[in-house]
């Protein structure tokens, strides 16, 4: 299968500065300048779906780039340790980070959090937060909980023939799904890791086997995927929890469906929207503290709620959230990940980008 990386790395710079964007309006609604929602740019359109956009692109890369794999003897110790490479060094630097924050600032919260809620944050368990909800310090992380449930469920069938392992990763995930009306709320990580959105990642792994058979659309039905996901998320911008993979996961899968089924072409853009990409995974961690920084200048220089401060607020914050990003991606994301992948004795496949 050809290797569309622009296009990919455009998908996931847009789903990371749509989250970036989600939480810009959140702080200037209620924290700062106390606008109505619905008077923001955007307002009715549900910015927080790239998150749904992550889990469809997660579940097709890891069915392609793990083709070297499928079948192999001792391959789900290979995978795991390609995801946690991946993933665990930069989660746990900034979770760090934000904890030693926490006891800078002696913040309340830590009177009432746990040994085992900071454990569970740095070991990818859900466990319920002072406030009864289940993410861990650092906000965001809570999709990454999800991913590596997906990724353990992935692990125990990469050993099998690709057509057997995908069949067998739905079938998990689609039975994790299928068990949550019996799960005792009491059992806070499995009720978390059974909530349908896992259904997202199914989605991007049957995404990636129709463009293994050679799905491609042309250049105006894949627009019209893009225009169709836009209407269906400004139509429900107020969300249905148990539909959640129904009424944002469809459009995120017509979206990345749009840019993996044909080629796309930046042309001089193209290094542009691959950086951007690289740096989604780090902006989508940091962009809090940027959001934290500008907040409290705003509050100090006692902005009020004009149109020109408010959109400084966001500019400045979107800026200074993608600086962060771009810092820890080049000072410590890039060099430990390629440090650390030289323990991996396996070829690599062809570099795709990874969620």
């Amino acid at each position: 299968m050809p290797v569309r990386l622009p296009a990919i790395q455009a998908v996931r710079a847009a789903a990371a500065l749509m989250v970036v964007a989600a939480h810009v309006k959140i702080a200037i609604e209620i924290e700062l300048f106390r606008i109505p929602i619905p008077d923001l740019p955007l307002s009715p359109f549900p910015l927080v779906a790239g998150v749904d956009v992550f889990f469809v692109v997660s579940g097709f890369v890891m069915a392609y780039a793990s083709g070297s794999l499928f079948g192999q003897q001792g391959a789900w110790k290979r995978f795991l340790w390609r995801r946690l490479v991946r993933i665990v060094p930069l989660y746990w630097l900034i979770t760090i980070a934000l904890l030693a924050l926490m006891f800078a600032i002696r913040s309340p919260i830590l009177d009432h959090t746990t040994a085992w809620q900071i454990a569970a944050s740095f070991l990818f368990v859900p466990a319920l937060n002072p406030d009864g909800f289940p993410v861990p310090l650092l906000d965001v992380g809570w999709t990454l909980n999800y991913e590596m449930a997906f990724y353990v469920v992935f692990a125990l069938f990469i050993g099998w023939r690709r057509p057997l392992a995908l069949a067998a990763t739905a079938c998990a995930l689609l039975l994790l799904v299928a068990i949550r009306p019996f799960v005792d709320p009491s059992a806070t990580a499995l009720r978390f890791w059974s909530d349908p959105i896992v259904i997202e990642f199914l989605g991007g792994i049957l995404l990636q086997l129709l463009v293994r058979r050679g799905l491609i659309l042309s250049p105006w039905t894949r627009l019209l995927m893009i225009g169709t996901a836009v209407v269906i998320l400004a139509t429900f911008p107020a969300l249905d929890q148990p539909w959640r993979w129904l009424q944002w996961g469809g459009p995120a899968l017509l979206v990345v469906a749009a840019a993996v089924c044909g080629p796309v072409a930046f042309g001089r853009w193209t290094t542009t929207v691959e950086r951007l990409g690289d740096l989604s995974y780090a902006l989508y961690l940091v962009h809090f503290f940027a959001i934290r920084a500008v907040a409290q200048v705003a509050r100090h220089l006692e902005w009020t709620a004009a149109p020109t401060t408010v959109g400084a607020f966001a500019i400045a914050t979107t800026a200074i959230a993608l600086l962060l990003a771009w810092v820890l991606h080049v000072g410590f994301e890039r060099p430990v990940l390629q440090r650390l992948r030289r323990y991996d004795r396996v070829r690599t496949p062809p570099v795709v980008p990874t969620s």
